[in-house]
């Protein structure tokens, strides 16, 4: 294995970008991974090596960033008043139940 596909703790610990936490490091790489492979896939970008060689040279070099959920994001109070929307209400399903036992 080539020295270039290895990342050290000692570079995760020391990035600030991922906080010390191996787990973040490895979805910042992973993520890059998935933009380079779909990039490449679309014609935009022509690859001379892996897409995860890519990703984790980028991200010992410190061109990754991690950006968390602003307000501006989709929240779970969001998701539930979309999720309120879409959902019968009760007289609609007693319908339908009195509907379904009529039926039989």
């Amino acid at each position: 294995m080539a020295e270039s596909q290895r990342v050290y703790l000692d570079d995760i610990y020391a990035s600030e970008e991922c906080q010390g936490s191996v787990f973040r490091a490895v979805v910042m790489m992973a993520h890059e991974a998935r933009f380079i492979n779909n990039q490449s896939k679309q014609g935009y970008i022509q690859l001379t090596q892996k897409p995860t060689t890519i990703a984790m040279n980028r991200f010992k070099e410190h061109k990754l960033k991690m950006v968390e959920k602003g307000v501006n994001d989709v929240t779970a109070d969001a998701v539930k008043a979309a999720a309120a929307e879409v959902a019968p209400s009760a007289e609609v399903i007693a319908e339908a139940s009195e509907s379904a036992a009529d039926a039989f």
